[in-house]
């Protein structure tokens, strides 16, 4: 008697052997520190091993950290990263208990999730498509795409696209679960509630992504579920709303000023010739033209970020929402911000960080090329342009219709609309992240800003190829 293994199953074997390989197998793949890992790691008790060599930023990854053995003076940080983070060093006291913290565990974290998700999103797409052999062969393109080295490398450091990526696929899956068992579970919309608050929670950048899980779960209403279980759905969707303002309004500070900053210097005015204009536009005094293109961490400033003028006088008479409307009022500069954001949205790794450990005999900044075609591909034989992406969603668009039109005919029940419903939470997801990247913080790191836009082409990509194959396959003369 043949024993017959899922396709899920077996594209989360994959994954696992793959991913486990590179992430805990010598020599060890990760992400090196750009200087953001102090912002995350002081506050849960953990910093740089004292004889780790400082030339090492940017060029090796390290995957143990010291264990802070005295009173912590940094205040909490105020995230969701911080509940996995916690998690995982809990998890490395249980093996052991020592004072140094193994990033590894972290990792297995976020790669189960990972595979969970996984296993879910190959489930919704095996739907799809009536031949076996196609069925393994989608499992295996999720393993391309979704497991490529350069997303997992992600879960060894402390970056938060770590937990985004493994959580925000998690809760997509979940909710692509109503229509494989064509049946609303509650179970499935607690998932999709606690991966979605764990996504919006890694980054303050996500944190508006409650307003659209507020609304998918809000489309659930449309479907026909019991008296209470609406009522539970409205409660946990109000939750996320005020879970998302909260988010927005604990960002640090510091961060707060950098990314505001940028907003005006790197993002109204980095297009513009005529500066002065458009600081009228937006309601400021003319002399702050000057700061078009500066960071705000120049050697030389114009101004001390931190000036009195500048707190006073500018900071405090713009914020994200006016810059949003000063968009929508100026067609040629929202056009202008979504062609170069768009352009910058295929990146799936940082361009300078090495992902190799400095006893590894690796040369300082390399990058590793292990499992990394769908990186390559991505990077260099896509066509990186604004206009390629609109061509691929109107392609999207146009499968979407004609699912819908299948549906129609074939009098499917309500629950197989919902899939629809799910890609475009999905293509919300990714196009609001580059209008949020750039209204929120200009041009400044803007491929590291846009690694959930990457992450919802990717998803698009790969269902609607499912449902391609799929259509190809049903018109052929002949059959397998």
């Amino acid at each position: 008697m043949s024993i017959y293994i899922k396709p899920s199953v077996v594209a989360v074997l994959i994954l696992l052997f793959i991913s486990g390989y590179a992430l805990f197998v010598p020599p060890l793949l990760g992400l090196a520190d750009n200087g953001d890992f102090g912002r995350i790691m002081l506050p849960n008790g953990l910093r740089h091993e004292r004889e780790r060599n400082p030339n090492d930023y940017f060029g090796y990854f390290n995957y143990r950290y010291d264990k802070l053995q005295y009173y912590n003076e940094v205040k909490a940080d105020k995230s969701t990263h911080s509940i996995i983070i916690k998690a995982a060093i809990v998890l490395d006291d249980l093996f052991t208990r020592d004072s140094k913290f193994d990033i590894r565990f972290f990792a297995v974290i976020n790669l189960a999730v990972l595979a969970f998700a996984i296993y879910w999103l190959v489930e919704a797409v095996e739907r799809m498509l009536d031949n076996k052999v196609f069925r393994y062969i989608m499992g295996l393109v999720a393993v391309v795409i979704f497991g490529d080295v350069g997303y997992t490398v992600y879960f060894n450091s402390f970056f938060g696209e770590s937990i985004a990526y493994s959580f925000f696929l998690l809760s997509v899956a979940s909710l692509l679960r109503f229509s494989v068992d064509q049946e609303v579970k509650l179970n499935y919309i607690v998932i999709f509630l606690l991966s979605s608050l764990i996504f919006i929670g890694a980054k303050n950048q996500y944190s508006l992504n409650g307003i659209l899980c507020f609304l998918i779960l809000g489309s659930v209403l449309l479907l026909k579920l019991m008296h209470w279980k609406k009522i539970f759905t409205v409660i946990l969707g109000s939750g996320l709303i005020l879970f998302s303002i909260w988010m927005y309004q604990v960002i640090d500070k510091n961060i707060y000023l950098i990314n505001k900053y940028h907003s005006i210097t790197r993002g109204v005015l980095v297009f513009e010739s005529d500066a002065q204009n458009i600081i009228r536009k937006i309601g400021l005094d003319e002399q702050f033209a000057l700061l078009a293109g500066t960071i705000y961490f120049d050697r030389t400033p114009v101004i001390d970020p931190k000036h009195e003028i500048l707190l006073d006088n500018f900071y405090s008479k713009y914020d994200i929402f006016s810059l949003a409307l000063y968009y929508f009022k100026n067609p040629k500069a929202f056009s202008k911000i979504m062609e170069f954001g768009l352009k910058n949205s295929f990146a799936i790794r940082p361009e300078v960080l090495g992902n190799y450990t400095r006893d590894s005999g690796r040369k300082y900044g390399e990058r590793a090329t292990f499992f990394t075609s769908w990186s390559y591909i991505k990077d260099n034989l896509v066509p990186n342009s604004a206009q390629f992406i609109y061509f691929f969603l109107l392609i999207c668009l146009g499968l979407t219709m004609a699912r819908v039109i299948s549906y129609r005919k074939t009098g499917t029940p309500r629950l197989k609309y919902y899939s629809e419903v799910v890609m475009l939470y999905v293509f919300l997801t990714g196009f609001s992240q580059v209008l949020i990247s750039f209204i929120g913080a200009g041009d400044t790191d803007l491929k590291k800003h846009l690694f959930m836009t990457t992450v919802t082409w990717d998803i698009l990509f790969y269902y609607n190829l499912a449902y391609l194959v799929s259509v190809i396959w049903k018109n052929r003369a002949f059959r397998i």
